[in-house]
This record gives structure tokens, C-alpha cells and sequence, in this order.
């Protein structure tokens, strides 16, 4: 599964009025300069972590800037894996 799809799209489901807007470019490109402000990454990082089986306490520690930050918090904590892409959206919708 592509990480920067799964961002993207969750991104979609925390942010549901900007969909049009939002596009995830590349690993490096600052989450504010996606769009996302910080209640925004706060609920993306949640939902990544449902996603990955990471506790909620784990995920409230997470300061990443970028989509390279996230991938690597989640590989360093993750406890699952999703199937799919799908199974991981419908964990969060």
C-alpha cells in the first residue's frame, strides 16, 4: 500500500471540506504547506494510528512535520499492519 495515498486519503476523511484542495506531493513537503493545520494533523495522526494499531498515548507523543516523519513514527511503533487500503479507510470512517 502507498503511504502518501493513505495520507492523502485520510487527510481527506479529517478535512472532508477541503477535499477538492488537498494534495499530499511528496515525503518532504511540510504538512502546513498541504493545508493541514494542527488540528487537522492531530486527527490525521490519530487515524494513522487506529490505522497501525499504535495506542492513542503513543500517538499523542508524535511531532512530525512531513509525510517521511510519519511514515518513520508509524515504523517505529506500528503492532499491525492494514490489508488494504480500503481496510485501512474503513477502520476510520
Amino acid at each position: 500500500m502507498d503511504f502518501l495515498t493513505l495520507v492523502h486519503e485520510v487527510g481527506k476523511i479529517a478535512k472532508p471540506f477541503h477535499q477538492d484542495n488537498l494534495e499530499v506531493p511528496d515525503w518532504e513537503t511540510p504538512f502546513n504547506e498541504i493545508g493541514f493545520d494542527s488540528l487537522d494533523l492531530l486527527l490525521v495522526g490519530l487515524y494513522i494510528c487506529d490505522i497501525y494499531g499504535i495506542p492513542e498515548e503513543v500517538g499523542k507523543t508524535m511531532q512530525v512535520r512531513n509525510c517521511q516523519e510519519l511514515k518513520a513514527f508509524v515504523d517505529e511503533h506500528k503492532t499491525q499492519e492494514p490489508e488494504s487500503l480500503e481496510a485501512a479507510l474503513e477502520r476510520v470512517r
